[in-house]
């Protein structure tokens, strides 16, 4: 097999396997984060955490009595600057 057999086939089982991928769909599931790894996410502290929370600033909700974050409400906040003014959502 020469180089240029060998380029072809490549290209060929490469062209077969990103074809037989499905495509990706839009990831429309979402997961709830406590407080810690909301603030891993966000690279806040805890404690400006509860701050933000306090002043509204950050989109959260709390189910009995726990502070949850929605991944997706926050890297959404996080691509808006941050501007975006949250409302909690009781449960």
């Amino acid at each position: 097999m020469n180089d240029q057999q060998l380029s072809e086939l490549i290209e060929s089982s490469l062209r077969r396997v990103l074809e037989s991928k499905p495509e990706a769909a839009a990831d429309t599931s979402d997961t709830l984060l406590d407080t810690k790894e909301a603030a891993r996410l966000t690279k806040y502290k805890e404690t400006s955490i509860y701050g933000l929370v306090k002043r509204k600033k950050i989109p959260f909700c709390k189910m009995e009595g726990k502070l949850l974050f929605s991944r997706k409400e926050l890297l959404e906040w996080i691509a808006n600057g941050q501007q975006k003014i949250a409302g909690s959502h009781e449960r």
